[in-house]
């Protein structure tokens, strides 16, 4: 398996879970222990949200096409939202990816890094959500409960 990130980039998402025990993620109903200082950047929540739109667009079993159609956008800039970190979409794209997710646009314009960050139990569960995450042809088990969760935390994150 090559790695899609760097070894240091692994290496502070490993420190993010404090002293719970590192495995195949933490166990079901055990919460881990956040830093009290966010050490989440911009490009980790990006990373964590070009992973949420690949997987939400793979949990349908659509194509990028199909998303960029049902959105209204390019499908380059599906593109670039899944694959580059570095790459900043616009307000209305974010937009437009939630309505079709049906999820509020307030934490995903978050972790796009177009809004000021004020939610710290986000960012962190982002990070998680993309470090426990793979790009495979289907979602296993685990990157569904993953997934799940995320969506959770997300639809929370906005009431």
């Amino acid at each position: 398996m090559k790695l899609q990130y760097s070894k240091k980039w692994y290496e502070d998402r490993i420190a993010l879970e404090g002293d719970a025990e590192i495995g195949a993620g933490t166990p079901p109903g055990v919460r881990a222990k956040l830093p009290a200082k966010s050490k989440v950047t911009p490009v980790d929540t990006r990373i964590a949200f070009g992973t949420f739109v690949t997987l939400w667009r793979r949990n349908r079993g659509w194509d990028v096409a199909t998303l960029a159609e049902t959105a209204g956008l390019d499908p380059q800039g599906i593109l670039e939202i899944e694959r580059d970190p570095h790459y900043e979409p616009g307000p209305e794209v974010v937009r437009k990816l939630a309505g079709v997710f049906g999820l509020s646009p307030k934490p995903l314009l978050e972790l796009a890094g177009l809004n000021k960050p004020g939610t710290p139990r986000l960012r962190e569960a982002a990070v998680r959500f993309a470090a426990r995450s793979e790009s495979v042809a289907a979602l296993n088990d685990r990157e569904r409960e993953a997934f799940e969760a995320f969506v959770s935390a997300i639809s929370k994150t906005a009431k």
